[in-house]
């Protein structure tokens, strides 16, 4: 078991959406906006912590800081679920080439029908 903080769990959505970012970007008929960004921005991944169907809504509140809990304990087959789930998400076809239908929220919805949540581990 060890204690993380939501930092750390960003830091692993970032890395993994950095892979890809100019897919999505690309998907958005926006690359102007972000030239002088070479990676993620903290909207980019909030908005990749709000449409991702794979975690609960409690998860996605510790991690945007809006639960007064700072730390949580995990254990490591917990990690590598959120690791999978994060880069399942990253490479999946509605978050690289999502427009206003593949992130809308009916859309997102029948994807949680079939998908496996992660929750906090407490």
């Amino acid at each position: 078991m060890t204690a993380i903080t939501k930092d750390y769990l960003t830091d692993i959505i970032f890395r993994s959406i950095n892979k890809t970012i100019g897919i999505h970007r690309n998907s958005k008929k926006n690359n102007f906006y972000y030239e002088s960004f070479p990676t993620a921005t903290d909207e980019e991944i909030l908005d990749f912590i709000q449409s991702i169907p794979y975690f609960d809504l409690r998860l996605k509140n510790f991690l945007v800081g809006n639960l007064s809990d700072e730390t949580i304990i995990i254990s490591q087959s917990w990690e590598i679920e959120f690791l999978k789930k994060t880069l399942s998400w990253a490479e999946s076809f509605e978050w690289l080439h999502g427009n206003d239908y593949f992130l809308s929220d009916a859309h997102i919805n029948s994807i949680k029908k079939i998908a496996t949540y992660l929750s906090l581990p407490y």
